[in-house]
């Protein structure tokens, strides 16, 4: 996984001086922040990490000091597939795709990333969350692949006042460059103060008996809700969630599409997908869960790596991103209809990738976005995955989708 490398702390905390102020659990201070710094009455200015600072109840602070230590990690992914295809015509509820062509294709990817994160010592505010739970605190149980990944252990540090991710230091081991959607939705563009505890695994797959992933280790849908089942289905102190005040997000199938959509069983293996996550959903349900975000999957066929294959190929993958979606519309509404009380925020990550690659300018992104890199104003930090301006636009549209949530 590409990381962040934290440069951007070099330039120092914003701490402009305004008249306002900022609301209850509203972000006060921060990397590149010119807002408010100071808190509305009962709330106090709390030091969460370098990107962000957030107004707190002042009768849940204390002092002690945050150490974040220096951490490297190296990564190298290779895959390769070949693969010959014959598209169908798909038609979407939500859009049109069609296409009818024959392309042969081998693709060679070979991914290195090293991150590295700076020391840094801080007296700053903290407190703990007891095992009956902090009234006003919320959940989130997240799922998915690199596109959500922080690299969390759930056996490492559990996320908590003060340090809303657990582990590893904000914002991770992610795929962007820098803070991913998960990371701002989680401390930027929240509405109250919740706690991730993030499963998220980079090249997962729904279940590696169906699509293999890249490397024997990685941990499929399939081994994420058994981890959540396994250290937080008991509701443990770490973890005192409820159904009413928790969200399951799962944001899953860019690799089991990447990796099978071409077949020529794909028109009813999706339906065997998309039914084994459901059964995953299902075991999530009868943990308590209520309250689902499940996302389809985003524009990857404008990826640098798919611009660089046939446009017969982009049809293709295009039709079953259209597929993928709608049936997966469809399989939310069945789950709804045949287990009570939930509530499911369908999050439509394809068409908000577009608006980002459709008007780049328009969000401070370079107007070249087949561009990849180092560059944090490139549409994408390597040829498959996007980069921090895009992860922070899907946060905010997915923080606004939660509303009635927060």
């Amino acid at each position: 996984m590409r990381g962040n490398t934290l440069a951007a702390i070099a330039l120092g905390l914003t701490a402009s001086t305004v008249s306002a102020q900022s609301g209850a659990w509203q972000q006060c201070g921060g990397v590149q922040y010119s807002g408010p710094t100071t808190c509305v009455s009962g709330y106090s200015c709390k030091y969460l990490n370098d990107y962000y600072w957030q107004c707190v109840p002042s009768d849940q602070v204390g002092t002690t000091t945050t150490t974040t230590t220096t951490t490297t990690r190296s990564s190298t992914t290779l895959s390769t597939t070949t693969r010959t295809t014959t598209p169908s015509t798909t038609t979407s509820s939500v859009r049109t795709s069609s296409s009818s062509s024959s392309s042969s294709r081998t693709t060679t990817t070979t991914t290195t990333t090293t991150r590295s994160t700076t020391t840094s010592t801080r007296t700053t505010t903290s407190s703990t969350a007891t095992s009956t739970g902090t009234p006003g605190i919320k959940y989130w149980f997240s799922f998915g692949d690199s596109y959500t990944q922080t690299g969390f252990d759930p056996a490492g540090i559990q996320p908590a006042i003060g340090n809303a991710l657990g582990n590893p230091p904000y914002p991770g081991w992610t795929s962007s460059n820098g803070p991913n959607w998960i990371d701002v939705a989680t401390v930027k563009y929240n509405r109250s103060l919740v706690l991730t505890y993030n499963l998220a695994y980079g090249g997962a797959t729904i279940d590696a008996n169906l699509v293999q992933p890249y490397a024997s280790n990685v941990l499929s849908l399939t081994d994420q809700t058994n981890q959540f089942l396994t250290y937080y289905a008991s509701k443990p102190a770490s973890a005192p969630w409820s159904s009413s005040n928790t969200l399951f997000s799962v944001f899953i199938g860019i690799n089991d599409i990447a990796n099978s959509w071409w077949k020529s069983d794909w028109l009813t293996f999706i339906d065997t997908l998309l039914t084994a996550e459901f059964a995953l959903v299902e075991k999530m349900y009868n943990s308590g869960g209520r309250q689902f975000l499940i996302s389809n999957i985003p524009a990857i066929e404008r990826t640098p790596m798919m611009l660089a294959d046939t446009q017969a190929a982009r049809d293709g993958l295009k039709a079953a991103l259209a597929l993928w979606s709608t049936k997966l519309q469809t399989y939310i509404t069945n789950f709804k209809a045949s287990h009570s009380g939930t509530t499911f925020y369908f999050y439509d990550s394809y068409a908000d990738y577009n608006t980002v690659l459709d008007n780049p300018t328009a969000f401070g992104m370079n107007p070249d976005v087949t561009l990849y890199g180092s560059d944090l104003t490139y549409a994408w930090s390597n040829n498959f995955h996007p980069s921090v301006i895009i992860q922070d636009y899907m946060g905010k549209r997915v923080a606004d989708l939660l509303a009635p949530w927060w």
